[in-house]
C-alpha cells in the first residue's frame, strides 16, 4: 500500500478518533444527566426494583426495593422499553414525578435525575485516547519509513478508536450492533499488529525472517478472531437461530482464551527478542517494551480467572484496567525517547509553545471584544462600520499570531533550551564563515572539527563527490582516535541505492536505517565508527556526504540536532560546489591537485622568476610504475583510489612553496622553488619512500605494492635564452623513463 493510501487512513482514523471522543463525552454527559440510581427486575411483566444506589436520586426520592414503577413523567411503564424510553427524556436537575406501587398502594413520587460526571475516569479514558493517538500520528509523520513505527502507529491509532467508542449514539440506528462489530475487527486487527511489533523490536532477527508465514499468521488469527465474533453478533442481532449461544461463546472464548493467549505470545517474542539482542541499546529497548506489555498481560490472566470463578475483587481492579492501558503507551513513549524515533522534548516545546501562543492571543480576542462591545454595544446590533471594526481587530489578531509564537519560542529556547540556542549560533556563524576560507581542503578541516565539537561526537568525516566517476573521496576527517591508513573513501557508485537514498531523503539517516537499503553502504560507513549519515545536496546533485559517529554521552542525535545538522548540510552543499565550480578550472576533482594547464602555467612564472633573480629551481615527473596493471585486475575505482592516495601523500611531502600538479593518468609534475638539484634529489627520494610504503587500495590485495619512479633536471644559472617550461620537462621525463628502463622504483637525475 502506497504511502499516501497509509497516510490517509490514518488521518481519517484519527478525524474518527476526535468525533467518537466528542460523541462519548456527550453521551456520558447525557446518561449521568438521566441517572436515577435504580434497577428493576426485566424477568417478569412487572417493573420491580431489585436496587437501590445509596445516594443517588432514587435514594434521596425516598424509592424503596420491592416498589413497582407504574409511570415515569405521566408516561406509562408497562415495560423496560416503555420506562428506557420514558427516561431518554430526562433532563439534569429537573425534577420529575414517578407514580409508584408499594404494598399495593399507589404513591407519587418527585425525583430529580442527574449524577455528577466522573470526571476522574473520564480524564483517564481521555488521556489514554490522547496518548494512543499521539503516538500514532508522531511515529507515523517522524518515522514513515521504518516498518516498526509503521506497525506502531497503525497499532496506536485502532486501540484509540477502540478505546474512544461511545457506548450510544442515537443518530446511528442499532448503535450497539455497531459498536459490537467494530470492537471486535478492531481487537483482532490489534492482535495481528502487536504481534508483529514485537517481532520486530528492536530489530527484525534471522528467526522471523526465515519465517515469512508468521507475519501472515499473525493477521490471519486477529482477524479471523474478531470477524467471527462479529459475524455472529450481528446474527445473534437478527435472531437467527442458534445464533446467541454460538455468540456467547465466541466472546467467551476472546475474552478468556484469545487475550490471555494474546498477551502470553507478545510476552514470548519480546523475551526472544531480548535475548537475541547483541547490544546494550537493543536489549533495553525491548526490556522497555516489555516492561508495559507484562502488567497488561497479567491484568487479563486475572480476569479471565477471577471471571471464570466468579471472584469478586471490588472496584480498585476495574479502576486499574485504565491504568494498565495507559501503562502500555507511556512505556512506548519512554522507549522511543531513549531511543530517539522521535524527540518527546521537541514535542513538548512546540505544545507549550502552541498553548501559550493560543492563550495570548485569546486573551487579546476577548480584550478586544470587550472594548468592541463597551464601545459600541453588542456587536450583533452594531453598525456596519462597528462590524467592519471588530473583522478588521480580528485580522490583526491573526497577523500577530506568528510574531507572538516567535517571541515566546525564543523566550522558552532561552529560559529551558539555551544549549539549543548556541548550537544553532555556532552553526550559522560556522556556515556564514565557511566562504572565506577559499581553499576546499581548509573548508573540509574546518567542517568537521566544528560539527564535531558543536554536536558533541566522537568522530565526523566529509567526503566530495568526483563529478565525473561520482567516486566519493574523504575531504577530512577529526576524530578523537587517528584514523591511521584507514581507507575513508567509499568505493560505490552514485546509482548506489543508498547513496540515492541519502540524496532523496535530504536529513540525517541512521546506519541501521540505510543497512535495509544497501548492506553495502551501511558496512563501509560501520567500518568508520560512523552511526549517521547525511548527503550535501545542492539542487538535485550529491555534493558530498557528512558521517558523524557516536555522540560522547552515548546517546543519539535529537530530533532538534537533526534538523540543526539538516539546516547546516544545506549550506554546506552550497558552499563546497561553489568552491567546487571556482577551483574547477585550476584543481582536479579526483586528486585535489593543480589540472595539467594550471601547474604549466604556474612552472612558467616560476622559469622566469628564477632566470631574472638566477635562483635554483628543480623540477621532476613522477609515474607510477605497473599502474594499468591495477586498473586492468582491480577495475578503475580502485585505481581511482590509489591516486587520490598518491596525490595526497605527495602533497603531504612537499612545502608549502612547492607546486605539484597531475600531468596527465599517473604522472604528475612537480617543482621546488630555491632548491638546487643535490636538495631536490633528497626530496624526490622521500617522495619515492613516501609512494613505496602507502598501504594497498585493494582490500583482496593487501600485500599489493605501488613504487613510483621519478626523473629530475634543474634549472641551470646563466643558460642563454632561459629554458621553457616545455624544455625542462623534456628533460625530467627523459630521465624517468631511464629510470623505468633500470627498473623501475628510483630517482634519477637528467645528465647523470
Amino acid at each position: 500500500m502506497k504511502r499516501r493510501s497509509l497516510t490517509a487512513i490514518l488521518v481519517f482514523a484519527t478525524i474518527l478518533v476526535a468525533v467518537f471522543t466528542v460523541l462519548k463525552g456527550i453521551d456520558e454527559a447525557t446518561r449521568t444527566g438521566r441517572t436515577m440510581g435504580l434497577s428493576v427486575d426485566d424477568e417478569n411483566v412487572e417493573l420491580t426494583i431489585i436496587r437501590v444506589v445509596p445516594g443517588l436520586p432514587a435514594d434521596q426520592a425516598g424509592l424503596e426495593t420491592g416498589d413497582t414503577i407504574l409511570s415515569l413523567g405521566g408516561a406509562p411503564t408497562p415495560n423496560l422499553q416503555d420506562l428506557l424510553d420514558a427516561a431518554s427524556t430526562l433532563t439534569r436537575g429537573k425534577a420529575t414525578t414517578l407514580i409508584i406501587l408499594r404494598e399495593g398502594e399507589r404513591r407519587t413520587v418527585r425525583l430529580t435525575p442527574g449524577i455528577p460526571l466522573p470526571w476522574g475516569r473520564l480524564l483517564l479514558d481521555l488521556f489514554a485516547v490522547l496518548g494512543y493517538t499521539a503516538v500514532a500520528l508522531l511515529a507515523r509523520f517522524r518515522a514513515p519509513n521504518i516498518l516498526p513505527s509503521r506497525l506502531l502507529s497503525f497499532f496506536s491509532i485502532a486501540v484509540a478508536v477502540e478505546l474512544a467508542l461511545p457506548d450510544s449514539v442515537g443518530v446511528i440506528p442499532n448503535w450497539l450492533l455497531v459498536r459490537d462489530v467494530l470492537f471486535y475487527l478492531l481487537t483482532g486487527l490489534q492482535l495481528g499488529l502487536e504481534l508483529h511489533l514485537a517481532s520486530v523490536i528492536p530489530k527484525r532477527y534471522a528467526w522471523f525472517d526465515d519465517r515469512p508465514w508468521l507475519t501472515r499468521l499473525y493477521y490471519t488469527v486477529g482477524l479471523s478472531a474478531g470477524g467471527i465474533t462479529a459475524l455472529l453478533s450481528i446474527a445473534e442481532f437478527f435472531e437467527v437461530e442458534v445464533a446467541g449461544a454460538l455468540a456467547l461463546s465466541a466472546r467467551t472464548a476472546m475474552n478468556d482464551v484469545v487475550l490471555v493467549g494474546w498477551g502470553l505470545a507478545v510476552v514470548a517474542i519480546l523475551l526472544v527478542q531480548f535475548r537475541l539482542s547483541k547490544t546494550p541499546g537493543h536489549r533495553n529497548q525491548a526490556l522497555v517494551i516489555l516492561s508495559g506489555v507484562i502488567p497488561w498481560a497479567i491484568y487479563n490472566i486475572v480476569d479471565t480467572v477471577t471471571s471464570t470463578q466468579n471472584i469478586e475483587l471490588g472496584t480498585w481492579f476495574d479502576l486499574a484496567q485504565p491504568i494498565v492501558l495507559l501503562l502500555y503507551p507511556v512505556v512506548i513513549f519512554v522507549a522511543i525517547f531513549r531511543y530517539h524515533l522521535f524527540d518527546i522534548r521537541v514535542v513538548l516545546k512546540r505544545s507549550l509553545v502552541l498553548v501559550l501562543v493560543s492563550g495570548v492571543v485569546l486573551i487579546l480576542f476577548v480584550a478586544a471584544f470587550e472594548a468592541i462591545s463597551s464601545r459600541f454595544g453588542e456587536i450583533e446590533h452594531a453598525g456596519r462600520l462597528q462590524v467592519v471594526f471588530f473583522a478588521l481587530t480580528m485580522l490583526l489578531l491573526g497577523l500577530l499570531f506568528n510574531p507572538v509564537r516567535r517571541l515566546i519560542q525564543r523566550g522558552i529556547d532561552t529560559r529551558f533550551f539555551p544549549e539549543r540556542i548556541a548550537q544553532r549560533e555556532r552553526l550559522a556563524e560556522l556556515a556564514a564563515n565557511l566562504p572565506s576560507l577559499g581553499d576546499l581542503g581548509a573548508i573540509g578541516r574546518h567542517v568537521v572539527e566544528e560539527v564535531s565539537r558543536v554536536f558533541r561526537v566522537t568522530s565526523t568525516t566529509l567526503l566530495v563527490s568526483d563529478p565525473a566517476s561520482g567516486l566519493l573521496v574523504s575531504l577530512a576527517t577529526a576524530s578523537d582516535e587517528p584514523l591511521g591508513d584507514k581507507d575513508v573513501s567509499l568505493l560505490l557508485e552514485s546509482s548506489d541505492l543508498g547513496i540515492d537514498q541519502l540524496r532523496q531523503a535530504r536529513r540525517p539517516l541512521s546506519a541501521d536505517i540505510l543497512a535495509n537499503t544497501s548492506p553495502a553502504l551501511a558496512q563501509r560507513i560501520s567500518a568508520l565508527g560512523a552511526e549517521t549519515g547525511i548527503g550535501l545536496v545542492n539542487g538535485d546533485t550529491l555534493v558530498g556526504l557528512l558521517l558523524l559517529g557516536p555522540k560522547k554521552d552515548r546517546g543519539e542525535l535529537t530530533t532538534e540536532e537533526q534538523g540543526l545538522l539538516r539546516l547546516f548540510s544545506l549550506n554546506v552543499a552550497t558552499v563546497l560546489e561553489n568552491v567546487r565550480l571556482f577551483q574547477s578550472a585550476t584543481y582536479e576533482q579526483l586528486t585535489g591537485l593543480l589540472r595539467r594547464e594550471a601547474i604549466l602555467e604556474a612552472l612558467e612564472v616560476e622559469i622566469e622568476r628564477a632566470s631574472r633573480y638566477e635562483r635554483p629551481l628543480t623540477v621532476g615527473m613522477i609515474d607510477l610504475d605497473h599502474f594499468k596493471n591495477v586498473n586492468d585486475t582491480w577495475g578503475h575505482l580502485a585505481g581511482d583510489v590509489l591516486l587520490q592516495r598518491v596525490a595526497a601523500k605527495l602533497k603531504e611531502c612537499l612545502r608549502t612553496t612547492d607546486q605539484i600538479g597531475r600531468y596527465g593518468g599517473e604522472e604528475f609534475l612537480f617543482f621546488l622553488p630555491e632548491t638546487g638539484i643535490e636538495q631536490g634529489s633528497r626530496v624526490a627520494e622521500k617522495l619515492r619512500a613516501a609512494v613505496e610504503n602507502l598501504p594497498s587500495p585493494v582490500d583482496e590485495a593487501p600485500d599489493l605494492q605501488i613504487t613510483a619512479s621519478i626523473g629530475l633536471t634543474e634549472l641551470r644559472a646563466g643558460t642563454e635564452p632561459p629554458p621553457t617550461a616545455a624544455d625542462l620537462i623534456r628533460e625530467a621525463d627523459g630521465a624517468l623513463y631511464r629510470g623505468k628502463d633500470a627498473g623501475r622504483n628510483r630517482v634519477v637525475v637528467a645528465g647523470s
